[in-house]
């Protein structure tokens, strides 16, 4: 055999190896995952989980006496049934906006300012066991 070249059994175990890495790589992101972690508090004998996600995020800008807010929104169905799926019922939601920066310019043409709060909108959800 030349030099540089693999046996087959070389060969087997890098790609076992590989597999190997991928697996626990794919199982580390699902336990990272909503579903993931209700799967992990069923498990554990929760009788409840909760948890908060981002659902909206705004990005607004002021200026010239002008404010401007672009939204971004978040669809969470998939989440909501992966987490249902791991045998949770969903009970109730909670929203909460959190600030993150504000933009006040001085209106040129009247008196007064206008205001431009950047921020997310938070999505708590709450589910028990079905």
């Amino acid at each position: 055999m030349a030099l540089f070249s693999k046996t087959p059994e070389e060969i087997a175990a890098k790609r076992a190896a590989d597999e190997r890495r991928a697996a626990e790589a794919a199982a580390a992101r699902f336990a990272a995952s909503p579903a993931g972690q209700a799967r992990t508090a069923k498990e554990e004998g929760a009788k409840l989980f909760q948890i908060s996600i981002d659902l909206e995020s705004t990005s607004a800008r002021s200026s010239l006496g002008m404010a401007t807010v672009t939204r971004r929104s978040n669809n969470h169905t998939q989440m909501l049934n992966e987490v249902e799926a791991e045998g949770w019922k969903f009970e109730a939601i909670s929203t909460t906006f959190i600030p993150q920066t504000t933009t006040t310019t001085e209106r040129w043409y009247t008196n007064g300012s206008r205001e431009a709060t950047s921020g997310i909108v938070l999505a708590t959800y709450v589910f028990s066991l079905a």
